[in-house]
């Protein structure tokens, strides 16, 4: 028999979306495995943006808020490329892509229809491949929690735990039979990243076009702070509700 294909069913959304208001009450609460500094960072970079856009204090909040979210890594950038880069390389590429960045401020993610929001994020495939955010070749991660903090309103954060598992894999795959984690893939090569974001990108603005927006408003309290950041919250509280299966010694 041949090995199982991974993610050729995956059923996560919908199963979300069958059970909305229960992961909701879920993802209220799920910043308490991320600690303070990853809420308050994440709030001040939101308060920055608003009263600030790019300014000084709106880029080092994001700065300090990927810091906190656990892109860098203290220890000899051979042994973990989880590190940002330096602080003026950052600010001085999200700068250079001020024009860009500044004529999407007023996108709203839930106003725009589904081709229209395509449009956009094709429109970002040059401040994405612009932007220098990790010392890591692996882009996506870093350039999606870096444009999520700049357009909160239009842009999801997007990780491997969470977004790429949810969406790659379904929730019967997660886990291996020795009940590890199974490592969801991302492509080599920024292109291809920059395509994965898209379309990750797109099949969560797709999800939140199908949930009842009675359900849940943005209160800007803890994580509830946008509508692209509420639907990753929704998916961090279904990954985290999936168990490992029962390992027999």
């Amino acid at each position: 028999m041949g090995s199982k294909r991974i993610g050729l069913n995956v059923r996560n959304a919908e199963a979300l979306l069958a059970d909305l208001p229960r992961y909701y009450d879920l993802s209220v609460t799920v910043l308490q495995d991320f600690g303070g500094p990853s809420v308050y960072f994440h709030r001040q970079a939101l308060l920055a943006q608003a009263a600030d856009f790019l300014g000084d204090r709106h880029i080092e909040m994001i700065y300090a808020t990927l810091a906190s979210w656990g892109m860098h890594r203290m220890g000899d950038p051979e042994d973990t490329k989880a590190k940002l880069v330096e602080f003026d390389v950052f600010r001085s590429n999200i700068l250079a892509c001020r024009p860009e960045l500044t004529a999407l401020r007023n996108e709203r993610f839930k106003n725009v229809t589904p081709m229209h929001y395509k449009a956009l994020l094709r429109g970002l495939e040059d401040v994405y491949g612009r932007l220098r955010v990790s010392i890591s070749d692996s882009t996506l991660v870093a350039n999606a929690k870096t444009l999520a903090h700049i357009l909160p309103h239009l842009i999801a954060p997007i990780d491997r735990q969470y977004t790429v598992r949810f969406f790659t894999q379904d929730a019967t795959e997660f886990f291996t039979k020795s009940g590890k984690y199974r490592l969801p893939q991302v492509p080599e090569g920024i292109g291809k990243q920059f395509e994965l974001f898209v379309d990750l990108s797109m099949k969560i603005k797709a999800m939140f076009d199908q949930c009842d927006r009675t359900t849940f408003q943005v209160t800007g309290q803890g994580f509830n702070t946008s509508y692209p950041k509420i639907i990753d919250n929704l998916i961090m509280a279904f990954v985290k509700t999936v168990e490992p299966p029962q390992v027999i010694p």
